[in-house]
């Protein structure tokens, strides 16, 4: 009997283990971490094609470019501007998420932008999304 309550301990002990490494391999503080900045700095993530008006006309003509990149582990950013330079986006994305890695990464934000753990628009472009990209 003694052996059976210590191999329900011993069991138990193990599960708790898996539970927390699982738990913190996969913790992933940036999204949150981006999206608390951003809004901190008086911006809303864009949930919705409307709301990236302003890149409108670039993304569907393919002038909607990334200029400048970042890769912070699990999560990666891409910062994308047209050619005037007067608006940016800053898109995250994952292994769970489509890929900006490359191909027209302008149009693919700006159609699914609700598939991205965050997509924010800086009207007029201030720096704003740099600096919290930056604090990562």
């Amino acid at each position: 009997m003694k052996w059976l309550i210590g191999l329900a301990a011993l069991v138990a002990a193990a599960s708790l283990g898996v539970a927390a490494y699982i738990v913190l391999k996969d913790r992933d503080p940036v999204p949150a971490d981006v999206r608390a900045c951003v809004s901190k700095a008086g911006l809303e993530q864009a949930r919705s094609s409307g709301a990236l008006g302003p890149a409108r006309i670039d993304a569907n003509d393919g002038r909607l470019r990334v200029v400048r990149r970042w890769d912070w582990g699990r999560t990666s950013g891409v910062l994308l501007q047209g050619p005037r330079k007067d608006y940016a986006v800053l898109a995250l994305w994952n292994d769970d998420t489509p890929s900006l890695a490359a191909g027209d990464v302008g149009r693919r934000v700006f159609e699914t932008p609700e598939s991205f753990p965050a997509v924010v628009l800086e009207l007029p472009a201030s720096g704003r999304l740099v600096a919290c990209a930056e604090k990562q």
